[in-house]
């Protein structure tokens, strides 16, 4: 199946056309009406699976001596994979998929048949964190594919039946969405390439390669991991845990929790009214010390949360002096993710880890 200079730039040329308006029409169609939530991708085993078109460059095929140019329709494209995430961007998988079109001629004659491709491969993907629900990534892969053609024009004597098995690899990039912490749905595009498919059939055979591009939806379920999605995500419905200690002789309490919405420093109401509590105990008592310390959960990296934790201890202060408080009388820790509320595994989110403590000395 080998492609002449001038054809391969022409096929590639209407490949990218095509292509460009699948892209994006397939990028639109996994966006959600709503906002994404930062999700990395999941540490562990997963399985996938996806469907598609894919478009051929074929090239050259020889029928009774005579070498022309063979041309198919859009077809479709089967994948399923298994493989595993190690909670570092990297997953390998192993793929198997099919590829089918339709032979539409034969340097302008036409044929009647299909030109297919099953293949497995090993594939090794890097995912970028972006932070948000999207995950962009790209991969490629190396295995092994047997491709056939089954095609022929009666009318002319012409017939094709040829088949051959060949190494190949793939390049693909994509992106990603997180549906929850154990579904996500993906869009990308694949560029395969079987080389030395090489066979003798006789009245029709094929030669050199066989070249693909491929557009793909699919679907991806992670093991084991809990969906934290709909725990404390609406923080002003929540009713916020309050640790009473009560001092003598007033009998306030003098230990406050505020929660925060994941990835975010700003106070939602039920939170503000939780500070104007504790400003409101400590004027009532006379406390004159107050200590607020942040906290994060475990999802992202260690020194970025250090400084969101810092980021919610001062929205909190700033909010206590507002309310009355000497800002001389307020002392503000940041603790990152090292003191959690629920200990958890590393990349779990948990709401009530992201927290601010106060409490009145």
């Amino acid at each position: 199946m080998g492609c002449s200079g001038v054809g391969m730039m022409r096929r590639a040329g209407r490949a990218w056309g095509l292509w460009r308006g699948m892209i994006l029409a397939g990028a639109a169609a996994i966006v959600p009406a709503g906002p994404g939530l930062a999700d990395p991708v999941p540490e562990g085993p997963y399985v996938g699976a996806g469907g598609g078109l894919n478009l051929n460059d074929t090239g050259d095929l020889e029928i009774g001596g005579r070498q022309r140019e063979l041309d198919t329709d859009l077809g479709f494209v089967g994948l399923a994979s298994f493989g595993y995430a190690f909670g570092n961007g990297l997953r390998a998988e192993v793929e198997g998929g099919h590829r089918r079109n339709t032979v539409d001629n034969w340097g302008g004659t036409g044929l009647d048949g299909d030109l297919s491709a099953w293949h497995g491969m090993v594939n090794l993907l890097y995912d970028i964190d972006t932070g948000t629900g999207f995950t962009p990534f790209v991969g490629a892969g190396l295995g092994a594919a047997f491709v056939s053609i089954d095609a022929d024009n009666r009318a002319r004597g012409l017939s094709a039946d040829d088949s051959d098995v060949g190494l190949a690899y793939q390049a693909m990039v994509g992106l990603g969405y997180s549906v929850t912490d154990s579904l996500s749905l993906s869009a990308d595009y694949r560029f395969f390439h079987a080389v030395d498919i090489t066979a003798d059939a006789g009245s029709g055979g094929v030669s050199d390669s066989y070249m693909n591009h491929a557009l793909v939806v699919g679907l991806r379920y992670a093991f084991g991991v809990p969906d934290q999605r709909g725990r404390g995500e609406s923080l002003d419905q929540m009713a916020a845990p309050e640790v009473p200690i009560p001092p003598p002789p007033a009998a306030v309490p003098t230990s406050y929790l505020v929660f925060f919405q994941f990835d975010s420093a700003d106070l939602s109401p039920n939170a503000a009214s939780i500070v104007d509590t504790a400003a409101r105990n400590a004027r009532d008592v006379g406390r004159t010390r107050i200590e607020v310390t942040g906290h994060t959960d475990r999802v992202g990296a260690e020194s970025y949360n250090l400084v969101l934790s810092q980021r919610r201890a001062q929205t909190v202060m700033e909010r206590l002096v507002s309310q009355g408080i000497a800002r001389g009388d307020i002392a503000v820790f940041a603790r990152g993710e090292d003191e959690p509320l629920i200990p958890t595994p590393d990349g779990v989110r948990e709401a009530q880890n992201r927290r601010v403590e106060i409490v009145l000395m």
